[in-house]
This record gives C-alpha cells, sequence and structure tokens, in this order.
C-alpha cells in the first residue's frame, strides 16, 4: 500500500511538472516569434523607416513568414505522404504515386515563388533604393548566421574529438 501512494505522489509530481513545462513546439514557437521581431526591429533600424512605413513593413514580414511556415508544412507533408507511398512498395497504385510526386512538386513551386512575393510586396513598401538595401542586409545577416552556426558546429566537433582521447 505505501508503494502504491508513492508511485502516485510520483505521477502526480511528474505530470504536474509536465504540464508546468513549456513544450518543445511552444519553445520552438517562441524562439521564432523572437528571432522574427529581432529581424524585424534590426531592419527598421537599418532602414531608418518612418512609423507608416514600420508598420506596413512589420506586417508584411510577419505575412510572408506566416506563408512560409505554412509552406514549410506542406513540404513536409507532402514529402510524408511520399514515403508512405514507397514504403507500402508493390500494392502502391502508380496513379498514387504520380499524386503524392506532384503534390510534392507544387508544395516546392510554391516555396519557389516565395522570394518573388517578398521582393513584390516590400517593393510596393519600401521603394526601389530601400528594397535593394534590404536585400543586401538580409543577406549578410544570413551570411553571419551561417558562418555563426557553421563554427558553433565546428566547436562541438572539436570538443567532441577532445573528449574522445
Amino acid at each position: 500500500m505505501r508503494l502504491i501512494f508513492i508511485f502516485f505522489i510520483l505521477t502526480l509530481g511528474a505530470v504536474a511538472q509536465s504540464a508546468s513545462t513549456p513544450s518543445m513546439e511552444d519553445q520552438i514557437s517562441k524562439e521564432k516569434r523572437r528571432l522574427e521581431e529581432l529581424f524585424i526591429w534590426r531592419m527598421s533600424e537599418e532602414l531608418k523607416l518612418p512609423v507608416e512605413k514600420e508598420t506596413s513593413f512589420t506586417n508584411t514580414i510577419r505575412t510572408l513568414n506566416l506563408e512560409k511556415s505554412k509552406l514549410n508544412d506542406e513540404v513536409s507533408s507532402s514529402l510524408a505522404a511520399l514515403k508512405k507511398t514507397q514504403i507500402l512498395g508493390r500494392s502502391t497504385l502508380k496513379k498514387e504515386m504520380e499524386k503524392a510526386l506532384k503534390r510534392y512538386e507544387k508544395a516546392w513551386r510554391n516555396y519557389g515563388q516565395l522570394p518573388i512575393l517578398e521582393i513584390n510586396r516590400l517593393r510596393l513598401i519600401l521603394g526601389p533604393e530601400d528594397l535593394g538595401r534590404y536585400l543586401v542586409a538580409k543577406a549578410q545577416m544570413a551570411e553571419k548566421l551561417t558562418a555563426l552556426s557553421a563554427s558553433d558546429a565546428e566547436a562541438v566537433l572539436t570538443e567532441s574529438d577532445a573528449s574522445k582521447k
């Protein structure tokens, strides 16, 4: 009886802790929002946008990011459908495989249109000069983040190699 009571208390504590701890998806979502806010702030500062343009710029970036997220989900979902048809193997009809391939292709085609949408929408808000500055600043940010993540990965690999010795 005493063991059951202890098990019950431990289980209740674990449930309470998991309820109070944000899920991984919540943490990722929160981090994405933080990075989006940081990006918008940095670009607004870089371009020295007046308030009316900044509001429009912010709304456009958020809309584009939402569209990108939905398209990422569609690419992942269509890939999962494609994998499912392969798992079924020979029993999968050629028609189902073709349907999955077309869905996957369409998802990537739509995703590929995002940079063009971004340019067209932001051109209306920023004009050609500020749009050019935005694109260059965005590319520079991406390069810095790529270099930073590469150096972090290299540091992790170096530490891993050192710990093996």
